[in-house]
Order: structure tokens, then C-alpha cells, then sequence
């Protein structure tokens, strides 16, 4: 029997013995991302089986046809692993006719020309918040996931071809968050390639669209990923590129035009003003990108791993012993297990922490992918970031409307 129909049994059992009494989810009706509908040609959310009275109320019936016991297993689009009770687990696809009235949830960014002015921030109702069952451990991620990642193109300047180099974050309708040397290094001078593009709404660079099969079997297809010309770099004034410490790595990239947040595209957010003074020692923390993999070839798909962020003194120490640089408050380490590292292509990627913010669990990028050792993923060598806490007030600074 399918492990969908077992559990949805299961569910069954489990409801007749609490006599219709579900514990319910918060009361803010949370859409794990859009979805197909069985039996039904409308859009559909995916979310909690408890927020949709079509399917809940289906589940309570005893005995079941098999037309039934069918639809419930066939509307199952993930599991919700946060939840207590494998009731409040249970993600379905919910006709949205169906969900009792609750509204289906908007673009944070207006259509037509009521677009979000590039020197405003989200605030944490859109930024940090995946409309999908986050994957826990391994390193594949879903189609929805850490929807701001970005890969930044690079042209070369003698020939019309292009390259995919570093990473970023989109942070607000105009604005990528990334590394200072991904715009200026003696490397990009010595490939001859110039900034050109971000692209946005990426997974699987080898695809477009990007599909994947949820667990009810459906095939669902992300739209096609987007480019966007760079209008604008801003490498922080103190970042020295041939510097040996790295500090100040950090830059924006304004686009030539704003973005319209979807399921695929949506900003990260930057730490709030209670959250600048934390060093974040001994949090673990994710970090994705699509650079290079064991097999030193950069990953077609987007993939991630989680760190654990180190004492900055320790971190220090360990650099020591080969290399003399002189870490501060600026930067922090995260890593140092074998085989789980950053890698060449990761560069200005986001390293990301998971925090309950008003009793909703949000994305925050506490750093930027900086340097770390060659080859990547040794045992006992963190990698380094630039600590984004240190530059909050300086991002905004640079924001233009």
C-alpha cells in the first residue's frame, strides 16, 4: 500500500479514537505553495488538512468508499514535520472554493506600476517565509526552497558567452545581497568577465521550466526562472580585494528593474535590531548554492547543507596555524565538518538562520559567503562569512527607491 494511503488510514483510525477532537494548528492559515487540486481544474493551496473543511470533514467519515480513501490519498502534497500529531502534519491540496473563505495569498509586490520602491525593506509577513514543507537533513532542496537565492552571470568581455561564478540573496524588489570580491577580485580581472545578469527563481539550471513529482505523484512546474540586467554594483568602500583578512566583504546589486515576489521569488530577511548583537556560537544554521560539488563540477540543482557557527577566537586559532589573517566582529565561522563546506561557485551565497519571529518561523541571512580553505570540506576548517548584523545600517544606507 502507498505511504500516502497508509498514513491517511491511519489518520482515519486516529480521528475515530479522538472522537472528531483535533488539536488546531496557529490560527494564521499558512499555503505551503500553489498546488493542482484532484478532481478539480480551479488552483488549489497546499496546507495544513485542518484549514480545509473539504478534506477534514472527508476524513472524519466512516467508512470510507474507495473513491474516498482515493481522494485523500491522492490530495496529500507534503508533511509539515514542525507539527505535533500526525493530524496537524498532514498537507493537502485544497480547492480554494473549498477553504471555508480563507483568502488566496497575494504577491507581496503589486501588478502594473504599484511596485515596491527599492529603498523599502519587506517586513518578516514576506520576507524569510518558504510556501512549502522545508526538507530536514540531506542535501537536496525542494522547488520552493530559499526562493531568494540567485545565481549572478557573468559576460566575457571578448566573447559572447556567459557564466554562472557566485550567488546572492534578493533582499527586497531591487536588491541582491552578495560578496564584495564577487565584484571585485583579481580573478574576475585575470577570466576578463564583467557582471551582467541575476537570475532569479532558479533550481535546476540544466531545466526550464524547473519540475519536480510532490509525494501524491503530481508533476508541478515552477514558471521559467527570470533575468534581470544589473543596473549597478556597490562594493563596500573598505573591502580591499587583495586583502588576506577579507573583511568587509560585502555588496549589493541593484537590478534595472524591480521584482514581483512569487512562490519561486521572494526576499530573505535581513537580522532584526534585536538580533545584531547575537554572535549566533553554536546555531546551526543552512547554507545553498549551485557551486562546486565533490566531484569539483559546479551542481546543476540547488543543494544545501547546515553549518554550525564556531567561537570567532577558535575560528582565529585554527586559521593561525597556516595562514595569518585577523578575524573581528565583523565575520563569523560556520562549518569545519569533512565533506560539508562552501564551495567555488557558493560565493556570496547566504548563510541563513531559522528563527521564530511572532509565532512564525522566518529566514534571516546572518552571513555572506566569503573565503574558506582549497581544496573545500576539511575536516576541522570552518568556513568564513561576513557577518551581515555588522552591515544592516550601511545595506540601508545604499538602498535607493
Amino acid at each position: 500500500m502507498p505511504t500516502t494511503e497508509r498514513n491517511f488510514l491511519l489518520l482515519s483510525l486516529v480521528v475515530s479514537a479522538l472522537s472528531g477532537l483535533f488539536l488546531q494548528t496557529d490560527a494564521t492559515q499558512i499555503s505551503f505553495g500553489a498546488c493542482t487540486p484532484q478532481q478539480s481544474d480551479e488552483r488549489g493551496q497546499c496546507i495544513h488538512i485542518t484549514d480545509c473543511p473539504y478534506l477534514n470533514d472527508l476524513l472524519k467519515v466512516e467508512p470510507k468508499t474507495p473513491a474516498q480513501r482515493t481522494l485523500l490519498s491522492k490530495s496529500q502534497c507534503g508533511l509539515d514535520n514542525r507539527m505535533e500529531g500526525l493530524v496537524n502534519r498532514i498537507l493537502v491540496c485544497c480547492p480554494q472554493s473549498r477553504r471555508g473563505g480563507v483568502p488566496e495569498p497575494q504577491p507581496s509586490v503589486a501588478k502594473g506600476d504599484e511596485v515596491q520602491p527599492g529603498n523599502v525593506l519587506p517586513g518578516n509577513d514576506v520576507c524569510g517565509f518558504l510556501l512549502h514543507d522545508r526538507i530536514f537533513g540531506g542535501t537536496n532542496t525542494s522547488l520552493w526552497e530559499f526562493p531568494w537565492m540567485v545565481l549572478l552571470q557573468y559576460k566575457k568581455i571578448l566573447a559572447d558567452t556567459y557564466s554562472f561564478n557566485c550567488g546572492g540573496a534578493l533582499i527586497n524588489s531591487r536588491y541582491v545581497l552578495t560578496a564584495g570580491h564577487c565584484l571585485a577580485s583579481r580573478d574576475l580581472d585575470q577570466a576578463g568577465v564583467v557582471l551582467h545578469s541575476v537570475r532569479l527563481g532558479e533550481w535546476d539550471t540544466s531545466t526550464d521550466p524547473d519540475c519536480s513529482t510532490q509525494m501524491n505523484g503530481n508533476r508541478i512546474c515552477a514558471p521559467k526562472h527570470i533575468d534581470i540586467e544589473v543596473e549597478k554594483g556597490i562594493v563596500h568602500e573598505q573591502f580591499a580585494p587583495a586583502s588576506v583578512d577579507q573583511k568587509n566583504d560585502i555588496a549589493l546589486v541593484r537590478l534595472k528593474r524591480s521584482v514581483t515576489y512569487t512562490d519561486y521569488v521572494r526576499p530573505i530577511c535581513l537580522p532584526s535590531n534585536d538580533m545584531l548583537q547575537n554572535k549566533f556560537v553554536d546555531y546551526g544554521m543552512d547554507v545553498a548554492g549551485w557551486g562546486l560539488t565533490e566531484k569539483m563540477e559546479p551542481s546543476e540543482k540547488k543543494l544545501k547543507i547546515e553549518v554550525t557557527v564556531w567561537n570567532l577566537t577558535r575560528c582565529q586559532e585554527q586559521y593561525n596555524t597556516f595562514f595569518k589573517v585577523k578575524m573581528d566582529d565583523t565575520q563569523l565561522c560556520a562549518g569545519g565538518q569533512a565533506g560539508k563546506d562552501t564551495c567555488g561557485g557558493d560565493s556570496g551565497g547566504p548563510l541563513m538562520v531559522y528563527i521564530n519571529t511572532g509565532g512564525r518561523d522566518v529566514f534571516y541571512i546572518a552571513g555572506v559567503t566569503s573565503y574558506g580553505t582549497k581544496p573545500c570540506g576539511l575536516k576541522g576548517w570552518p568556513g568564513v562569512y561576513t557577518r551581515t548584523g555588522a552591515f544592516v545600517n550601511w545595506i540601508q544606507q545604499k538602498l535607493e527607491a
